[in-house]
């Protein structure tokens, strides 16, 4: 046999087996939203027959009495009600220690409470409602019904009223008498952040605060933090770490209820992530406990959150201390993998905090070449984020350990569509990147075109002034490497500007020895494709003599 324990804060129903609360008293935690909640099964239940302990009519017709709500609930006679309304529901709680088997009643379907005010809402089985549901301890009324609601007083926090129940159940439920209910404001917030309506003007800062920071809800937040103490928003974080979803991708629905406030969230690591980063921006130094939260986020997530390097920005002699080594092991590489979503949103934030749009992450394990953040978002082919780096104004010459910029890594890419690439080349060089900057090993970015066959992209370089004849460490130029993979397209370009078609490399070799090499080795393989892009070669080179 089963047992129904119902949240006295979102309402859920936990199903136990009856012989483990039978003749106990104790708590037990909401799955949903986390509260605790008391029990008491040291009384067993009175049974008693189907005759009414108080007398009722289906058909009542007098005035509502004004003495406090009380009647009888699964034959028992009841009192001491604590009661909610919402524009969606009434419910009737019995005490919070749950000391009467944890009674529940509401009645969904009512007309708005401002409606309800001095008029009586009349509900009988002569003349049923479609949308009224009277349901107790989660078991939907089938039998005839008598209801008779008004609403005497209403203010921002509470409702107080009259009430005439009965039902024809085997129970006789009857209910009757006044009442004073907490008015309930339920409030929605979906994935972005965004809420079906406004908080009342009446919230006091303090929950106001936690509302904005779990929604994400950033210039709302700004208004009422300063007028916040120093435990107030310490506590908005240790909220904020407390309900962190546990993936990117999951969206973890939450019932937070304060005072006369019932508010749900569609949480998402990225809105979370946006408080986290005005909070550390704020000057909210994390504690002890705060840390050890961090630390418990991070082992269970399948990759590092954003405010991980964040944190190790803004208080790295903490990090060291509380997350460092045990971090460094298990997190290697993984410092910008937030920029994977390519979301400008998260980028704008992660800027706000680093303070600087050319910030390179400096660890040798991390970031070994030394990548700054333009030149990252361009290795991970994300546009969005690229052009708005561009736009914001990144540094495009910024170089790396290999001493290559931001124009390097796109023409090394291979993953953009053709259009989105010569966009972002357009861009680089309106930003003044230079076109002429030799890496380590000697190459220009015309190189990499010439090595994956992009003339478009060739031919913004070359228009841009550069250098054709460029020749990199071993003394190849744009034209050996464009023989070399048998690209005829950006051949015929260099050509056309100009290329000489005879040079040679360090090892002596002109274009034409390195394409009969690849013709060669691609007769011995079979490789039909590859023979042809051969051939193609040596016939432009036989029209420019080379």
């Amino acid at each position: 046999m089963k047992t129904i324990l119902s949240c006295s804060n979102c309402f859920s129903g936990h199903s136990i087996s009856t012989f483990k609360v039978e003749g106990k008293k104790g708590k037990y935690r909401c799955k949903k939203c986390g509260s605790w909640n008391h029990f008491d099964y040291r009384k067993e239940i009175e049974q008693s027959n189907s005759d009414s302990l108080v007398l009722f009519d289906l058909r009542f017709d007098d005035q509502i009495p004004d003495h406090k709500l009380q009647g009888q609930i699964f034959g028992k006679y009841t009192t001491d009600f604590i009661s909610d309304w919402s524009n969606e529901e009434l419910v009737f709680l019995k005490d919070e220690e749950g000391t009467e088997n944890d009674l529940r009643i509401s009645v969904t379907g009512l007309p708005e409470i401002v409606k309800l005010k001095n008029f009586l809402f009349d509900i009988t089985t002569e003349s049923p409602s479609k949308n009224l549901n009277i349901i107790i301890n989660h078991n939907v009324n089938n039998s005839p019904v008598r209801l008779s609601v008004t609403v005497d007083m209403l203010d921002d926090r509470f409702v107080a009223g009259k009430l005439y129940l009965a039902i024809a159940d085997e129970w006789n439920t009857f209910l009757h008498g006044s009442f004073t209910a907490t008015r309930i404001y339920q409030i929605k917030f979906d994935e972005h952040g965004d809420s079906d309506k406004k908080l009342p003007d009446f919230i006091p800062n303090e929950l106001s605060a936690k509302i904005y920071a779990l929604s994400g809800n950033i210039l709302a937040l700004q208004e009422v933090f300063s007028f916040l103490d120093q435990q107030a928003k310490d506590e908005l974080l240790t909220l904020v770490m407390y309900h962190w979803p546990e993936d990117q991708s999951t969206i973890s629905e939450v019932h937070f209820k304060e005072g006369n406030l019932l508010v749900v969230f569609q949480l998402t690591q990225r809105k979370l992530n946006e408080t986290l980063i005005f909070l550390f921006s704020n000057q909210v130094i994390p504690n002890q406990k705060h840390w050890q939260l961090f630390h418990e986020v991070v082992c269970h997530s399948e990759s590092e959150p954003l405010f991980i390097p964040i944190l190790k920005h803004k208080f790295p002699e903490n990090y060291k201390t509380n997350l460092g080594d045990n971090l460094e092991s298990t997190n290697e590489d993984k410092t910008l993998d937030w920029l994977d979503a390519d979301d400008i949103y998260l980028l704008d934030s992660f800027v706000r905090t680093v303070g600087s749009l050319d910030y390179v992450v400096s660890d040798p394990i991390r970031n070994p070449l030394g990548f700054s953040l333009l030149q990252e978002c361009f290795v991970r082919a994300k546009y969005k984020s690229c052009m708005r780096l561009l736009e914001r104004g990144a540094d495009p010459n910024q170089m790396d350990a290999n001493g290559e910029t931001a124009i390097f890594k796109l023409c090394q890419d291979s993953t953009l569509r053709l259009q989105l690439k010569t966009t972002l080349m357009d861009e680089l060089i309106r930003k003044g990147a230079k076109v002429n900057l030799q890496s380590v090993n000697g190459m220009t970015p015309l190189h990499w075109c010439s090595v994956f066959g992009e003339p478009s992209m060739a031919k913004r370089l070359i228009q841009a002034g550069i250098d054709i004849h460029a020749a990199d460490n071993s003394g190849s130029t744009a034209l050996h490497e464009a023989c070399k993979f048998g690209n005829s397209a950006v051949l015929a370009l260099l050509l056309e500007s100009g290329a000489k078609s005879n040079v040679k490399t360090f090892d002596e070799k002109t274009g034409r020895d390195l394409a009969f090499e690849n013709l060669e080795i691609a007769e011995l393989e079979g490789d039909e494709e590859k023979k042809n892009r051969c051939k193609r070669v040596l016939s432009l080179l036989d029209v420019y003599g080379g």
